[in-house]
């Protein structure tokens, strides 16, 4: 990828991180109060916990990372979600996805995480202020639910199913079953049901569920359980409007990230992208000729080997003349002694092997075999490509000398390269114009609140 476009993907893409991923940094001196505004977009406020909250996560990955900076993406992440919802609709932008989970599940689990992350510490020291001294003090396990209550849910065991899908009627039926019951620290209780823990699987979490396994039903309960714990905490500590705030946040986040995929960028570049692909169809040969020009590094490749090579009739001699040449056994007194290939009395010289041909009389896999290896270093033995119970003889080869080239400017393969990321750069300018544009209409206010918090602890 070029510069110019690495640099445009940064703008776009910001300090995004991965919560779950780093562990907890020391909070910002001078923090504004959590629930106060630190910038209004819009008329409509982003919370001074929210910004926070996102920077200290960006210092984990860069402690340089400006609190500035960091309200700055946040600002432009939310336009540029909003125009995404707008104009592609939350289905189409997380169509692509792969991992299976919805998209709200997808954001609850990095809320959690985050806060987890940034606060965990002290979560842990109030879980010690309890009679248990731990999140399992406060679960009431509920009775194991029947054979006859799952057949409510999900038919009768053996049924045939188009899919491992719980319609409405299922759901409402899974959320009558409490899976456990738990006390709440404040007073009163709460309780996870199979719905509960069904509405937030991907495709083998449903499996499991149809096939179950009741281990596997307990555990996400649990793990519903401890995600509650970790927002109630948060909600108490900071108000329920910051933690929704900080939502809000990882959502635009999110959609931001699924618009970039849509325009072909962002962490899975080789994914399919139908905008992409109508803007690499757009690409002039002339576009294709300069991007060729001024990346031609990109295309370097090995015009030509002069090799050697030792063909053995089995594994047996081959492992005993690789061990000889590991000792530092001549190659070519090695080939004339024991290599069964019609050159072996020229200490198996296949001569200048180019890029486009085969060594003479021998496959196009050899040919494969000398392009991967070093300069100078003996092939480990290579069992010749043959069928099932036929007898396959060996090969060890040496590479002497490579010659490197360049890819022909007019080849098939730059044209498709080159198109593919010119039509990269073009979506990621139309990206940044897109932005840009978005910020000079927006109505943004930057509140004191907004311009707190000037240096780390």
């Amino acid at each position: 990828m070029a510069a110019p476009l690495a640099r445009l993907l940064r703008m776009l893409a910001g300090a995004a991180w991965v919560a779950c991923a780093w562990p907890a940094v020391a909070a910002p001196a001078q923090a504004a109060p959590a629930s106060v505004a630190a910038a209004r977009i819009d008329g409509a406020p982003l919370l001074a916990f929210s910004v926070d909250s996102s920077w200290r996560m960006a210092r984990a990955g860069d402690p340089d990372a400006q609190r500035s900076a960091t309200l700055e993406l946040l600002i432009a992440n939310r336009l540029l979600a909003g125009e995404a919802r707008k104009r592609f609709g939350e289905a189409a932008l997380w169509a692509g996805q792969r991992v299976g989970f919805t998209r709200e599940v997808s954001i609850d689990d990095q809320l959690v995480s985050t806060l987890r992350s940034l606060y965990g510490k002290e979560m842990e020291h109030d879980l010690q202020q309890l009679p248990g001294a731990g999140l399992d003090s406060l679960l009431r396990p509920a009775p194991p639910l029947s054979d006859a209550e799952l057949d409510t849910v999900f038919g009768k065991p053996g049924a045939l199913r188009l899919d491992d899908s719980l319609g409405e009627a299922q759901l409402a039926q899974a959320g009558k079953l409490v899976l456990l019951r738990f006390a709440k620290p404040d007073g009163g209780e709460g309780s996870i049901s199979l719905a509960d823990v069904a509405r937030r699987q991907n495709v083998q979490g449903r499996v499991a569920l149809f096939a179950r396994q009741r281990d596997f039903m307990q555990q996400q309960a649990r793990l519903r359980v401890a995600s509650w714990y970790v927002l109630d905490w948060s909600a108490r500590r900071f108000g329920a409007a910051s933690v929704a705030d900080l939502r809000r946040v990882l959502a635009d986040q999110s959609d931001v990230q699924a618009l970039m995929r849509l325009h072909g960028m962002g962490d899975d570049q080789h994914a399919g992208s139908r905008l992409l692909d109508t803007l690499a169809a757009q690409v002039s040969a002339a576009q294709v000729r300069a991007y060729y020009a001024r990346q031609r590094a990109d295309f370097v490749r090995i015009e030509r080997v002069r090799a050697r090579h030792i063909r053995l009739p089995d594994e047996a001699a081959a492992r005993t003349v690789a061990a000889a040449l590991a000792g530092g056994a001549d190659f070519a007194a090695m080939a004339r002694r024991h290599s069964t290939a019609p050159d072996a009395a020229s200490g198996g010289s296949l001569g200048w092997v180019r890029h486009d041909s085969k060594p003479a009389g021998n496959p196009g896999w050899l040919a494969h075999l000398l392009f991967t290896q070093a300069p100078g270093q003996v092939s480990a033995p290579v069992r010749t490509p043959a069928g099932p119970g036929r007898n396959a003889p060996w090969e060890i080869v040496l590479v002497e000398e490579r010659v490197q080239g360049y890819q022909a400017a007019d080849s098939e393969s730059v044209r498709y390269v080159a198109s593919r990321a010119v039509a990269r750069e073009m979506a990621a300018a139309q990206l940044a114009a897109l932005r840009a544009e978005l910020l000079r209409k927006a109505r943004i206010e930057i509140t004191r609140a907004g311009m707190a918090g000037a240096g780390p602890a």
